[in-house]
């Protein structure tokens, strides 16, 4: 998604930058099977006789917590008990309320067994400097064996800090474009051609109509996550863990976003489209649901193959989707959707045994992302499933969390409607299309300068969504941004983003 699952986004689509990707699993995925198994791994069955009672409390991102939670809960431990002598504890907190109610828990101590984290929402590289995080380098071999086999494909590569590796990816797509998603009916009903659009600027004549005709629904739903100027130049994509800080074009080195002509280009077409009404009155605070997405004409979002099916399921409408340019392979794409075990947690061993079973055991990981079977889905095939007959295809649903794009192996996850049986061939081709881009791996290491990040990213909340959703004049607004990040010690932390890049560069070399 992603959604962007980022994105989710967040996609967020959270966001949708967060929020957006796609999951699903086909019969064409055996071969990238063929080595995980459907069981625990070794150790923790052998010794799930010597293991004492406990429940792991899962905090997970979303869009709101399900009503029938408890009841699946009561379905995977089933499967856990058995094996890891282990309870699961769903906590899922909303994308807007989530960077806010984790950081709160882990300050208090509260007991965070395994949380979302990515270079989103509660980044990882930031959090691993606060040493916030588990170091689960020397566990893998042991306690997560499926779940290194499959991330060793690059995943733990790109998310390692200085060798070591203090989270775990979802197994997924290696590759997002980045661009728009919109409402197939809409389009089809004034007959505008999406294809043409090839930036946020070509939008306009489509935001116009739908703004003069449509007076129930949002032309551009932009908000308080949106990104648009990451989402409209393609190499303002590279800004991790600081949005401010960006990889040069060339790739040799990183500099302040607000310097470069493109990032100043899209907030004045964000604010000339806010001050025309396509865009919310609200959106620097807003944070958007479903509903939301299906009263709107147009998101942006990184986009996957297939993700207008997947947005469409989620959301009850059909979508199309439109991206700006070739796919690109990212760290942040790598990373975009990760859990961690908090050093909050009173046994990180037995919640990796747990984790690493979203990786291996298809029951369990259909369980947490599509629900009980004949409850909230009926199996049309062996990976393919429909809404129960019951649910008003998932619109009643007790259980469409629409988060399999946040955990463990997809490859897994049964197929929606409208998902096609060859949806992980397509992803393979849409992957070796994909460009990688020359930080590939790179993760700055911000330990020393905790109090400079924490003082920007401050400096980024107050300015970044009124300027990005376009609710302030821009040539006002971002020499203030300019003034305040340097005074909270953006020159300073460039510079040693830039030692650490070199050193970086040279012992890729090697």
């Amino acid at each position: 998604m992603a959604k962007g699952k980022k994105q989710v986004q967040a996609l967020t689509v959270g966001m949708l930058s967060l929020s957006i990707v796609l999951a699903g699993c086909s019969s064409n995925s055996n071969s990238n099977q063929a080595s995980v198994t459907n069981t625990p791994s070794p150790s923790a069955k052998g010794a799930q006789a010597e293991l004492a009672p406990y429940q792991i409390d899962w905090y997970i991102i979303g869009t709101a917590p399900q009503p029938d939670n408890e009841l699946v809960e009561a379905e995977i431990n089933k499967i856990t008990q058995p094996a890891i002598n282990a309870t699961v504890k769903m906590h899922v907190i909303p994308f807007g309320d989530y960077d806010n109610k984790m950081t709160a828990s882990l300050a208090t101590g509260e007991k965070v067994d395994l949380m979302f984290t990515s270079n989103g929402n509660m980044n990882y590289n930031t959090m691993v400097g606060k040493g916030a995080f588990v170091d689960l380098t020397d566990k893998l071999d042991k306690l997560a064996p499926d779940a290194k086999k499959l991330l060793s494909e690059g995943f733990l590569q790109a998310s390692s800090i200085k060798g070591r590796n203090y989270t775990l990816a979802a197994y997924k797509e290696k590759g997002s474009w980045l661009g728009l998603i919109a409402s197939k009916n809409l389009m089809e009903k004034y007959k505008i051609n999406i294809s043409q659009m090839k930036s946020i600027e070509d939008m306009e004549p489509a935001l116009k109509i739908i703004k003069e005709n449509e007076p129930g629904i949002t032309p551009f739903l932009a908000t308080m996550t949106t990104r648009a100027p990451n989402f409209n130049n393609r190499d303002f994509w590279n800004v991790s863990p600081i949005q401010s800080l960006m990889l040069k074009k060339d790739g040799s080195g990183y500099t302040l976003e607000v310097d470069e002509p493109g990032y100043m280009n899209t907030l004045k077409t964000m604010n000339k489209y806010y001050k025309a009404g396509y865009i919310p009155a609200d959106a620097p605070v807003k944070k958007i649901t479903n509903d939301d997405k299906a009263k709107s004409a147009f998101m942006l979002s990184q986009l996957k193959p297939y993700v207008d099916v997947q947005v469409g399921n989620a959301i009850g409408i059909p979508m199309v989707y439109q991206n700006f340019g070739k796919p690109i392979t990212t760290t942040n794409d790598l990373v975009g959707s990760m859990m961690a075990i908090p050093t909050n947690s009173k046994n990180p061993d037995r919640v990796l045994m747990f984790y690493n079973m979203m990786y291996a055991n298809e029951k369990l990981i259909n369980l947490v992302g599509r629900g009980i079977e004949n409850k909230h889905y009926v199996k049309k095939g062996d990976k393919r499933i429909d809404y129960a007959p019951d649910t008003d295809n998932g619109k009643k649903s007790g259980y469409k969390p629409n988060t399999t794009w946040a955990y463990g192996n997809q490859f897994q996850t049964y197929l929606m409607p409208g998902e096609p049986d060859d949806i992980w061939a397509q992803f393979k081709k849409f992957n070796d299309e994909s460009e990688i881009v020359p930080d590939l791996g790179f993760n700055f290491d911000s330990s020393t300068l905790t109090s400079e990040v924490a003082a920007i990213k401050n400096v980024e909340s107050e300015f970044r969504p009124i300027l990005e959703t376009g609710s302030v004049d821009p040539e006002a607004y971002v020499p203030k941004f300019k003034e305040k990040l340097k005074a909270a010690g953006i020159d300073k932390v460039l510079q040693e983003m830039n030692k650490q890049y070199e050193s970086w560069k040279a012992s890729s070399k090697k």
